[in-house]
């Protein structure tokens, strides 16, 4: 198993107690001779003597592990920035329990115990989509996304028109608000709430689900994630481009958008006991008995 020695602390910005937590882990790291690097997120708000405060890109080719105090969103920011240099990540939720972001708060030492000092641990990998745009043959941008790459349409409320091919064959054209692809991750999140189906995080495959479609017989589509999807807008209406909700750009009348799985997968460190099926009753609401 790999020995984790540079350990970095990335915070949800301005969450109540974030300092008291981050100060406690790191003082655990240091008592167990890792060495504790404490990204701008956090840094500024407290006292950063004893250890390496400042930006988590200045660190990235030499942390062998990233621990996130958050939820879901926290991680997916973190994660999108990570993924190209293999560092694994540890999910500490602040509130009720996540679907990436796992162990309680109050667990957080103990977790980290286990995984960095037992060697205790479940290692799992998620898929990541990339989608690149073109616009007259010319790459204008890219990113990558964890849960979801969403269009949509703009501030103007007209439906949005594409034509979409699957590996080069011509699949549909579409009139609708627009069009979640969701990874396996992602498809508890907006997808779930747009009628897709829950994908387990192991599957090799991504969801396409359409939002508010004006032909009803258009109904979410789940393919093997090794496949290549081509959109072009075929409608001059205000369309925008979503990764993970937190990064956008507007898209052009005969725009063409291609999506495939990125090249690296995510690094998830979970405790021994992690059970995503628990995860799922207990998010869910599935533990309940209907009387």
């Amino acid at each position: 198993m790999t020995n984790f020695t540079n350990v970095a602390i990335i915070g949800r910005r301005n969450s109540e107690y974030l300092v008291e937590q981050v100060t406690m882990l790191a003082r655990f790291l240091q008592s167990i001779g890792c060495k504790a690097y404490i990204d701008s997120s956090v840094s500024g708000e407290l006292d950063c003597s004893g250890y390496k405060c400042g930006d988590l890109q200045q660190w990235l080719d030499i942390i062998d592990l990233a621990i996130i105090i958050g939820g879901d969103g926290t991680m997916l920011s973190a994660g999108r920035e990570i993924v190209n240099y293999n560092i694994p990540i540890v999910g500490i939720n602040q509130g009720r329990l996540g679907f990436m972001t796992d162990i309680a708060i109050e667990d957080m030492i103990q977790a980290v115990s286990d995984i960095l000092v037992e060697r205790k641990y479940r290692q799992e990998e998620r898929t990541l989509l990339s989608a690149q745009v073109l616009r007259e043959g010319k790459f204008v941008y890219q990113s990558l996304a964890l849960n979801d790459i969403v269009i949509s349409r703009g501030e103007i409320g007209s439906m949005i028109e594409f034509e979409m091919s699957v590996d080069t064959e011509f699949v549909h054209s579409q009139k609708s608000d627009g069009v979640i692809f969701s990874t396996p991750t992602g498809s508890t999140a907006y997808s779930l709430a747009a009628g897709g189906p829950i994908l387990h995080p192991n599957s090799k495959v991504f969801s396409i689900v359409p939002i508010c479609p004006q032909s009803m017989s258009n109904r979410p589509i789940v393919l093997s994630d090794d496949v290549v999807i081509e959109l072009i807008i075929v409608k001059d209406t205000p369309t925008i481009i979503h990764y993970d909700g937190q990064e956008y750009t507007d898209l052009q009348y005969l725009d063409k958008i291609v999506i495939s799985k990125a090249k690296r997968p995510l690094k998830l460190l979970h405790p021994v006991g992690y059970n995503y099926y628990h995860t799922l009753r207990t998010k869910l609401d599935w533990s309940k008995r209907v009387s």
